[in-house]
């Protein structure tokens, strides 16, 4: 077996696990025998890493499982002061970086510091010890006071779309995919010179057509659909992540291959592919009509797949607050017994108060909104 893209002979020394979807956005269908490591790392670090970062925010508010890894923090902003906080995986703010003010009092010196956790705190109180020789880094730690706060309004962020190393990316995945499902690589070869960005074609575009398959309000999917007709001469593919970031990517307008038709339908949720029907079915008139008059601003359309996904991945994120809040408190409670206690009326009594001193802030904070 050669890497499709380059042509060398895949070894033992070579051998790379390419994701067909990228990792980074939960991708799990994976292969040995379609590129090289070589080829797998120049892409990974160019057109790869691109697409994987305009996926991210989505990756991160669905709390995608990935093989390595969790999705980056999402940066985002309150509109009201326009500070800057990173949203975790799971919601969670996080300020950007840490503060520290001074203020001057005759002799004294006050600072005032803001740490994400307690090892920067830590870190930068030694570095204050290190300018002043007298200060105690310990009696500071003492002094340290930990507060918990949930916002009282959402953050802002931005998501882009699109963009020409973006759509060599997903040309890549519906090229991987037909090489995946023994394909004739001699039919996707003209396509590697635009892949490795050596040549221009407009071969991908952004695709909203509705009603293309079954879509529950508690899922999350990527699809992959690929599509090849020798007596009509097309091959094309539909790649889609998340239901929201839809593409179609005519692979070859003069197709000798083997007649093939061939879905992946993976559920993020669930973490499980799943079979489901795609209805795109397109002869090479229409195929060639779309890319010719393709629709420039399909901003609406891009907006409903937009808002499902938002919608999911706040219910998925509320869920999983909830969950640890409750945990928290169980372990704050009965937590501190050893095991094997027996479980008395009052150790349930403070188990509940636990649960509400825990739980109400963020109830009183959702009826808030």
């Amino acid at each position: 077996m050669n890497c499709y893209v380059c042509d060398i002979e895949i070894t033992a020394d070579n051998e790379t696990d390419e994701h067909i979807l990228i990792n980074a956005a939960g991708g799990r269908l994976k292969s040995k025998e379609l590129i090289c490591s070589k080829c797998n790392s120049d892409f990974g670090e160019s057109i790869d890493g691109i697409l994987a970062k305009q996926l991210n925010n989505l990756a991160n508010m669905l709390m995608v499982k990935r093989h390595r890894g969790e999705p980056q923090p999402i940066i985002g902003n309150k509109k009201s002061t326009g500070e800057k906080y990173l949203l975790e995986v799971g919601g969670k703010p996080k300020l950007t970086k840490p503060t520290i003010d001074k203020t001057v009092d005759g002799d004294k010196t006050n600072i005032s510091i803001t740490a994400r956790s307690e090892k920067e705190l830590r870190e930068i109180l030694t570095g204050i010890a290190k300018k002043h020789p007298h200060f105690d880094v310990e009696e500071a730690m003492k002094s340290a006071q930990w507060r918990e706060e949930h916002f009282d309004e959402a953050l802002h962020f931005q998501n882009t779309i699109g963009g020409n190393e973006v759509f060599r990316a997903i040309c890549k995945c519906a090229t991987n995919y037909f090489i995946y499902c023994k394909g004739d690589p001699a039919q996707i070869k003209h396509l590697i010179p635009y892949i490795k960005g050596e040549e221009q074609k407009e071969i991908v575009w952004m695709h909203y057509q509705d009603n293309l398959y079954e879509l529950r309000p508690d899922e999350s999917s990527h699809v992959i659909h690929l599509v090849g007709n020798k007596q009509g001469g097309i091959l094309y593919c539909y790649v889609d992540y998340f239901n929201t970031h839809k593409y179609l990517v005519l692979l070859n307008d003069n197709y000798q291959g083997q007649d093939i038709k061939q879905t992946y339908f993976f559920d993020l949720v669930n973490v499980v592919p799943i079979q489901r029907e795609v209805t795109i079915d397109y002869d090479k008139k229409t195929l060639l009509e779309f890319f010719t008059n393709k629709d420039a601003k399909p901003f609406e359309k891009v907006k409903k797949s937009f808002d499902h996904s938002i919608a999911l991945g706040l219910k998925r994120q509320d869920d999983h607050q909830r969950g640890e809040l409750l945990e928290r408190a169980i372990q704050n409670s009965l937590g501190k017994y050893p095991e094997g206690t027996i479980i008395t009326e009052e150790m349930i009594n403070e188990t509940v108060n636990e649960i509400m001193k825990n739980i109400t802030p963020y109830l009183l904070r959702g009826m808030k909104k």
